[in-house]
């Protein structure tokens, strides 16, 4: 669940404010102390500390405050009188730290806090998740789940920690502004522990007979209400909302019996935590807040239709987004394969609706082809998500793809430099209808007749984004035109095809550039047969295809345009 996923956008969450990247400095020691390593939260939060600190060539002492304030002094006294280069606290009480933070400060000793705040003291940098947006998207998720209305308890983590406070403040301000149908009947705290979270919500139970809706601080009380509620024979009455995503929570969502958790990062905030201080130790400035980013984790069925999987590039599509639902652990990906023809398309669109997938993702055969489809998932209300290729009508949440307008201009710039300005060129085109080859086309043709009029099109035919066309197509051209300088083709299926054309037919001297870089491309430029390629990453736009719309449906914001970047792939 800690695993991060390259991304040029902030939508999930699994990416976090930029550090600088810090190569450490060996005689560095850094004291973390804990809250308590009684919950598998913290324990991953060590493991991330200690790897970072693995990486960085630093030494990292680690003591356990088991959730008692004056273990947690006497442990932060110990850490100062071995005279630690910084101290990393993750603290039991916001107050109760504070008088060792002064004593910290007064050594000479800088001073981080993890996940939870302290109320004083000079503190450097706090990481942290923002735990009042992520109460508020607890209250979002349980408000749409109980359609407004319904009783529901709050189930607090230990009094005066910021995490109980801020995430308590974020549930509660969501049903105040947002969802007043929501009636919190019961609220009293469990202290983030899994068995007073049974035995308070067993005595919630007694008092309480309607009970709609849970939300606790952490997933260790929402698994104690859980076992409680089961006991008592009324789980299945009950939605429960955990936080943390710890293993036994997010098996929990697998398994139906807890709706969903909000997901932190505890591995980050400890990586995190130590780069930072190894950071400001080097002299280095680090932000005093370093927000760490959160997302809901619900059981989720996912559908992604693709125009063919008969093409290398759609298969690496298909491999990253289902990558990204294995990582999110509790996401089922339905692929369907329209086989570059739109009728399939559209029936295998309606099969995507009439199975109530909870969202689509798209990469469209035809723009204008898939529009009734879109429209008939808005009508279902199944959100709509585009992938490398869009769609002319509907409503599309986000569209995710590279700049294909931008790959094309790229595209002739590079064969009008390889040409010195001068020559003819050929235009494979793709599957007419599509934004691919809509756009590729628009960038290059623009490129050549603003910058480099030198350049003429002798010819301009479509081989559907397939390389047997892409041969037979260009054999054809080659009879036709006694001369031709150089070839662009919108993508490598085409181009590898026209190669294999132009070889057979001996007409060497030609400069061939594709689009896409799938392997093949890639080793013909290594060859020397492809001159260029420009770089998508389709396997980075299945990903943020998949995290986009679990973000989405999480509650979350997204861009409606999801740039990917582009390369250009040659030889030098």
């Amino acid at each position: 669940m800690t695993r991060r996923i390259a991304a040029v956008m902030l939508v999930f969450a699994l990416l976090v404010a930029p550090l600088a990247v810090v190569s450490g400095q060996e005689g560095y020691t850094l004291g973390l102390s804990l809250s308590t390593l009684n919950n598998p939260f913290f324990v991953t939060l060590r493991d991330g500390a200690q790897a970072a600190a693995d990486a960085l060539g630093v030494e990292l002492v680690v003591v356990d405050s088991q959730d008692d304030p004056a273990t947690e002094a006497a442990n932060m006294e110990d850490l100062i009188a071995q005279g630690v280069d910084a101290i990393l606290v993750n603290p039991t009480d916001a107050d109760a730290i504070v008088p060792s933070i002064l004593a910290a400060n007064e050594a000479g000793i800088p001073v981080f806090t993890i996940d939870r705040g302290a109320s004083g003291g000079e503190v450097v940098s706090h990481i942290a998740s923002d735990n009042v947006a992520g109460g508020t998207m607890a209250g979002r998720f349980l408000c749409k789940l109980l359609g407004g209305q319904g009783k529901v308890v709050e189930l607090e983590g230990i009094a005066g920690t910021s995490a109980a406070r801020d995430r308590g403040a974020g549930f509660n301000a969501y049903l105040s502004e947002s969802c007043p149908g929501l009636e919190v009947v019961a609220r009293q705290t469990a202290n983030f522990n899994r068995a007073e979270g049974l035995s308070v919500f067993e005595n919630i139970l007694q008092a309480e007979p309607e009970i709609d809706g849970v939300f606790a601080h952490n997933d260790e009380m929402i698994l104690g209400a859980i076992e409680a509620a089961t006991a008592a024979g009324r789980a299945a009455d009950i939605k429960f909302v955990g936080f943390d995503a710890i293993d036994d929570a997010v098996a929990a969502v697998k398994a139906g019996t807890l709706a969903a958790t909000v997901a932190q990062q505890p591995a980050l905030m400890g990586e995190l935590g130590v780069r930072t201080a190894v950071a400001h130790l080097n002299g280095e400035t680090v932000e005093a807040y370093i927000p760490v980013a959160l997302r809901l984790v619900q059981k989720l069925t996912l559908g992604l239709s693709l125009s063919t999987l008969n093409n290398p590039f759609f298969v690496t599509l298909r491999d990253g987004a289902q990558a990204a639902a294995d990582a999110l652990g509790t996401v089922e990906l339905v692929v369907v394969d329209s086989q570059d023809d739109p009728a399939t398309e559209a029936a295998n669109m309606e099969d995507l609706i009439a199975q109530g997938v909870d969202a689509i993702l798209v990469n469209p055969t035809d723009a204008d082809a898939i529009v009734p489809s879109i429209l008939a998932a808005n009508e279902a209300g199944i959100p709509v998500f585009t992938i490398d290729r869009g769609a002319s009508g509907g409503e599309v949440v986000s569209h995710i793809a590279s700049d294909n307008v931008a790959g094309g201009r790229l595209a002739g710039e590079f064969l009008c430099n390889a040409l010195g300005g001068q020559g003819k060129v050929v235009e494979l085109e793709g599957i007419a209808g599509t934004s691919a080859a809509r756009d590729r086309g628009a960038g290059f043709n623009a490129y050549l007749s603003e910058s480099c009029p030198g350049l003429q099109v002798v010819a301009r035919q479509t081989a559907n984004f397939n390389r047997a066309e892409g041969l037979s197509v260009f054999e054809n051209i080659l009879q036709a035109e006694a001369e031709i300088d150089g070839v662009f083709a919108h993508n490598d299926e085409m181009i590898l095809g026209a190669i294999e054309a132009a070889k057979a037919a001996g007409r060497e001297g030609i400069v061939f550039v594709g689009f896409d870089a799938i392997d093949d491309a890639v080793a013909a430029v290594q060859a020397g047969t492809l001159a260029a390629t420009i770089a998508q990453q389709p396997a980075l736009m299945g990903e943020l295809g998949v995290m986009t719309a679990a973000a989405y449906l999480g509650g979350e914001e997204v861009p409606a345009s999801i740039p990917v970047a582009l390369s250009l792939v040659t030889a030098e």
